[in-house]
């Protein structure tokens, strides 16, 4: 049950603030329109590996599906011609369920938001010893959720 409550204010929650985030957009851009598009889901698990994270995720209907998050990403960069592309938002502490923002801009991944909890927390899973997911990691540059 309170599964089913945190994921209906995720989803209001990413209604609003995409509406909110659209009208912002809107009143500095010339056209009206902002050029982002967001797209906001609750995470099942995240898995920290050396090369990045590990997303899965819930899919409309049934199953899970994953994505993988370079951790160059998440790194600072020096100057604002290459920004990063990833941010790590922590949580704090309360019933807010971890979550991902993936932000569009011209059908292309901008950036991502990933909200967590402390490591402490259901969310975060361990990757078995032997696993190698390195090649998963190279050469990510969009994001893509399967519904």
């Amino acid at each position: 049950m309170k599964r089913i409550v945190c994921l209906s204010v995720l989803i209001t929650f990413g209604l609003a603030a995409g509406a909110v985030f659209a009208q912002n957009g809107a009143a500095a851009g010339v056209s009206g329109k902002s050029p982002y598009g967001v797209i906001t889901i609750p995470v099942d698990k995240i898995y920290s590996h050396s090369k990045g994270y590990v997303i899965e995720y819930r899919k409309n209907g049934m199953g899970t599906n994953r994505i993988y998050l370079p951790l160059d990403w998440f790194i600072e960069k020096v100057n604002m011609e290459t920004p990063r592309k990833g941010e790590l938002m922590k949580l704090k502490s309360g019933s807010v369920w971890p979550y991902i923002s993936v932000y569009y801009r011209d059908g292309k991944t901008d950036h991502v938001r990933l909200y967590v909890r402390e490591e402490t927390h259901s969310t975060w899973g361990t990757i078995l010893n032997g696993v190698d997911l390195d090649d998963e990691f190279g050469g990510v540059e969009e994001v893509i959720l399967a519904r």
